[in-house]
């Protein structure tokens, strides 16, 4: 947490500068999603429901999606905007991120075997 701080602290003395410079604070929020994706490929799970992981990031990109058309969403009806959808979106990738955890079981060393030669 303390990354994205110190990359809109940056952003702030930069954007006094006259230039606003944004790329620590896109490195933060892509960066986490490509370290996530690193490691959900180059480590096999231990446990069971490591496919949600994939699923919540999947729904992390959609809330991405939402804050880049937040305009354009809300120009669609004006009921609702690209923000809000945004923060629902991340609220839901948060819960299944949960779900998993609760629902997931320890694999057995014959099942870990079996996951890492498919």
């Amino acid at each position: 947490m303390r990354w994205i701080w110190r990359a809109l602290a940056y952003w702030d003395v930069t954007q006094e500068g006259g230039h606003g410079d944004l790329r620590p604070y896109v490195l933060v929020q892509f960066g986490s999603v490509l370290v996530i994706l690193l490691l959900v490929g180059l480590f096999p799970s231990r446990y069971t429901r490591g496919v949600d992981l994939v699923a919540a990031l999947a729904i992390y990109v959609f809330a991405k999606i939402f804050e880049a058309a937040d305009g354009s969403i809300f120009a669609l009806g004006n009921i609702v905007s690209g923000h809000t959808l945004k923060h629902i979106a991340a609220a839901v990738s948060v819960y299944w991120i949960l779900r998993m955890l609760r629902h997931r079981d320890v694999l057995s060393a014959q099942q870990r075997i079996r996951s890492t030669n498919e």
